[in-house]
């Protein structure tokens, strides 16, 4: 495809997303109500069922569970950076390329939709910066452009992540070193 083409797919999916977002729910769950399965936003195992959850408080409660170890100073730290969860949109949480159908530079479907549900109103901006190989890092780059921009949550949850999966990365160092200044 042409620059342009993905471009235009970008912004249809966006729009697709857009619709798909007004669909709102008091608890994140999934779309019958039951848990949620998201070894991003929860990464203490893959396959693990989490909620439904129906406030900040308890998300964060959740996803503390893989910061075992980390300083409670930094725990604090981060969860008064964590951004509001509301209201709990309708999320694909997975919109890799491989997902998005195009015919003829169009898109023509969405697939592969297990890790949807009702997830944080950031979470598919934030999931749309999760990378895997060069192609999908390109083509959510240009997702992204399209899409309502919730940096700071991302930053946020990349704090999160590196802490919890990668606490001897670059990136959690420095968390952590600031937390001992």
């Amino acid at each position: 495809m042409t620059q342009t083409e993905k471009e235009q797919v970008a912004q249809q999916t966006a729009e697709y997303l857009s619709q798909l977002r007004q669909l709102q729910s008091p608890h994140m769950q999934s779309l019958c109500g039951q848990p949620l399965y998201s070894a991003f936003l929860f990464p203490t195992g893959y396959g693990v069922p989490h909620g439904p959850l129906g406030s900040d408080d308890e998300l964060w409660e959740d996803m503390a569970k893989a910061l075992e170890g980390v300083p409670e100073a930094t725990k604090r730290r981060l969860r008064t950076r964590m951004p509001p969860s509301a209201p709990y949109t309708f999320t694909h949480g997975d919109l890799t390329n491989v997902n998005i159908l195009v015919e003829n530079g169009k898109l023509t479907g969405i697939i592969d939709w297990e890790a949807s549900g009702y997830f944080p109103v950031w979470w598919e901006f934030t999931c749309a910066g999760i990378g895997l190989g060069p192609d999908d890092v390109e083509w959510k780059a240009t997702l992204r452009k399209y899409m309502p921009d919730y940096t700071e949550a991302r930053e946020f949850w990349r704090d999160f992540y590196m802490l919890s999966k990668y606490p001897e990365s670059e990136r959690a160092c420095a968390l952590l070193a600031a937390d001992n200044r």
